[in-house]
C-alpha cells in the first residue's frame, strides 16, 4: 500500500511575517548601534583631552606652572598696538628677533604644485629678523589669537593663532613628540581626520600635505585664548582694555605674559581646552556657508553644540552653548545697577574688539556677530550668541559657567 507524502514549508504569509519582524528588529538595532558608536567616539575624544591635561601638567612643571605660550613676555612693551605692530618694530626696539612657531621635521606628502617634492627639513611659521619687513608677519601665529588682519596681511587667518595649534612642537613634545598625532584629532571630526590621515601614516612629526589647503591640518582641539593673555587684558575691574591703543589704558606692557595655572579663579568652571568644531548634537550641514572655504561650523555657532571640554581642575565634560548663555544672562542680570538699565560684564566680554575690523564688530563674539560685510552672522541658528572659552571675562581668573558638570 502506498502512502502519500506531504512536504512541509513556510507559507508566503509566514515569510512576510518573518521579514517584517527582522525589519522591525533592524530598525530598533541600527539606531542603537549608531548611538553606541557615537558614544564611543565621544569617549575617545574626552580621553584625548585627559591626555592633553597630563601634557599641560608636564609643560607647567618645566615652565613655572605657566600656561602654554609661544610669544615673548615683553612683546607688549615694544609694539605700538595690536592692529599695526610688526616684527620689524620689535626688532628695532629690542635688537632681537621674535620667536618662530616651529611645527616639526619632515618632508612632503603627495604631489605639490609644480611637482615640487624636495628633501626633509624643519617646518614652521618663521619670524623675520629683517627690519624692512612690513606689518604682515608669521609672528601672528605665535600670538594667543590673531585679532587683526594687519598682522598677516590676510583677513582669512583672523581668529587663528597659538590657541588653535596645540600640536606645535613647543607643546607636542609633552604628548607624543609629533604634530600629527591622533590625540590631537577627535575621531568624530571626520573632516579633519580624513584630511590628516596621510600624515598619520608617515613617521615624520610634521610633513607638508600637498592635497589640502595651506598644506597642514589644524588640531581639532584648542586652548582658551582668554587664559593665555594677562588677565587684565579682558579684565572687568578697569573696564575694557583695548588692544588698539585707543582704550582706557591701551596695550598693556604685560598683555602677552601668560599667567600661571595656579591663578585660575574657578578651576572647575574655567575651560582650558575643548573641541573647536561643532561635533556634538550635530544637525546641520558639514560646512559653514559664511566662509569662503570648506570650514566646519564652530563649537559656538549652534545653541545645541556641546563640545568635549577640559577644565583647569583636570576634569572633562560635555559643555554647552546653551548653558554658557544662560549662565552669562544670570551674571549680567545680577550685575545690573540698581535703578539703571546699564549692565556690567557677564561671563564673556562682548565689546572688547569692536574697534577692530572683521568678525568682532557688533555683538563682538567669536564669529557669532556681524561679518562686517553683509551684516549676516556665522551662526547655524539665530539663538546662539556666546564667546565662552575665547573671550572669557578676566581671562584665567574668570569662569565660563556658574555650575560644574
Amino acid at each position: 500500500m502506498k502512502t502519500k507524502s506531504t512536504k512541509s514549508g513556510f507559507t508566503i504569509i509566514e515569510l512576510l511575517v518573518v521579514v517584517s519582524i527582522i525589519g522591525l528588529l533592524l530598525s530598533l538595532l541600527i539606531p542603537a548601534v549608531g548611538k553606541a558608536r557615537d558614544s564611543a567616539l565621544t569617549t575617545q575624544s574626552l580621553a584625548n583631552l585627559r591626555n592633553m591635561s597630563s601634557a599641560c601638567g608636564s609643560y607647567g612643571a618645566d615652565w613655572s606652572d605657566r600656561q602654554p605660550t609661544f610669544i615673548f613676555d615683553d612683546l607688549g612693551q615694544h609694539i605700538s598696538g595690536i592692529s599695526n605692530a610688526s616684527e620689524a618694530e620689535y626688532l628695532k626696539n629690542t635688537g632681537g628677533c621674535c620667536p618662530s612657531m616651529v611645527l616639526g621635521y619632515g618632508g612632503y606628502i603627495g604631489k605639490c604644485a609644480g611637482g615640487a617634492k624636495g628633501g626633509k627639513g624643519i617646518w614652521g611659521f618663521w619670524s623675520s629678523c629683517d627690519a624692512s619687513v612690513g606689518s604682515g608677519s608669521n609672528l601672528a601665529y605665535s600670538l594667543p589669537i590673531i585679532l587683526s588682519p594687519s598682522w598677516t596681511g590676510d583677513a582669512g587667518v583672523v581668529g587663528t593663532g597659538g590657541w588653535r595649534i596645540p600640536n606645535v612642537r613647543a607643546f607636542s613634545q609633552y604628548v607624543g613628540g609629533k604634530f600629527y598625532d591622533k590625540v590631537f584629532y577627535a575621531p568624530k571630526d571626520k573632516y579633519s581626520m580624513e584630511r590628516v590621515q596621510p600624515a598619520l601614516e608617515v613617521g615624520d612629526d610634521f610633513s607638508l600635505i600637498c592635497e589640502v589647503p595651506d598644506g597642514w591640518v589644524q588640531s581639532t582641539y584648542c586652548f582658551s585664548p582668554a587664559a593665555m593673555f594677562c588677565p587684565d587684558v579682558l579684565g572687568s575691574k578697569k573696564g575694557c582694555i583695548s588692544f588698539s591703543g585707543t582704550g582706557p589704558t591701551g596695550l598693556l606692557p604685560a598683555s602677552f605674559r601668560s599667567p600661571s595655572v595656579g591663578q585660575a579663579g574657578f578651576p572647575d568652571l574655567k575651560t582650558r581646552m575643548l573641541e573647536h568644531s561643532w561635533l556634538q548634537n550635530k544637525e546641520g550641514p558639514d560646512f559653514n556657508p559664511k566662509f569662503s572655504t570648506d570650514v566646519p561650523y564652530f563649537f559656538n555657532q549652534c545653541v545645541n553644540s556641546a563640545p568635549g571640554t577640559l577644565f583647569f581642575d583636570g576634569h572633562v565634560a560635555l559643555t554647552g552653548c546653551n548653558d554658557s548663555m544662560d549662565a552669562n544672562a544670570q551674571v549680567r542680570a545680577s550685575n545690573t545697577d540698581a535703578g539703571s538699565t546699564k549692565k556690567e560684564r557677564g561671563l564673556f566680554v562682548t565689546d572688547t574688539l569692536a574697534v577692530l575690523p572683521g568678525p568682532w564688530s557688533g555683538y563682538g563674539g567669536y564669529f557669532t556677530g556681524a561679518d562686517g560685510q553683509d551684516g549676516a552672522d556665522f551662526n547655524f541658528d539665530t539663538q546662539v550668541n556666546t564667546s565662552f572659552h575665547v573671550f572669557t571675562t578676566d581671562g584665567i581668573l574668570g569662569r565660563d559657567f556658574i555650575s560644574a558638570k
